[in-house]
């Protein structure tokens, strides 16, 4: 019982933080069209980005510091997500505008 938990509560921080990442990601795509002269505003979404994973990593090592709520990993593996896939969208968008 407490592994279907577990798996379902992965998948749920997993799908959340994907979620916040593709609307991210589009809402960057939309802004390259409207405005292609002006790539500066992909600094801002980097840093949501890194906000977004840094947050990740703060839950994470507030659950390893106390083991008994729960895991960190799901946590941890979300913020690897995002750095990967986040920094790979906007290396993506900035690369249709030049």
């Amino acid at each position: 019982m407490a592994r279907l938990y577990y798996r379902r509560y992965t998948g749920h921080i997993l799908r959340n933080n994907l979620l916040i990442l593709l609307a991210t990601a589009a809402v960057a795509a939309v802004l390259t069209g409207l405005f292609p002269e002006q790539p500066a505003y992909m600094i801002l979404f980097a840093f949501g980005y890194v906000l977004q994973a840094l947050v990740n990593i703060l839950i994470g090592v507030g659950y390893l510091m106390q083991p008994a709520q729960g895991s960190a990993a799901p946590y941890f593996l979300s913020a690897l997500l995002v750095l990967l896939i986040g920094f790979g969208a906007c290396a993506g968008i900035v690369t249709m505008v030049l």
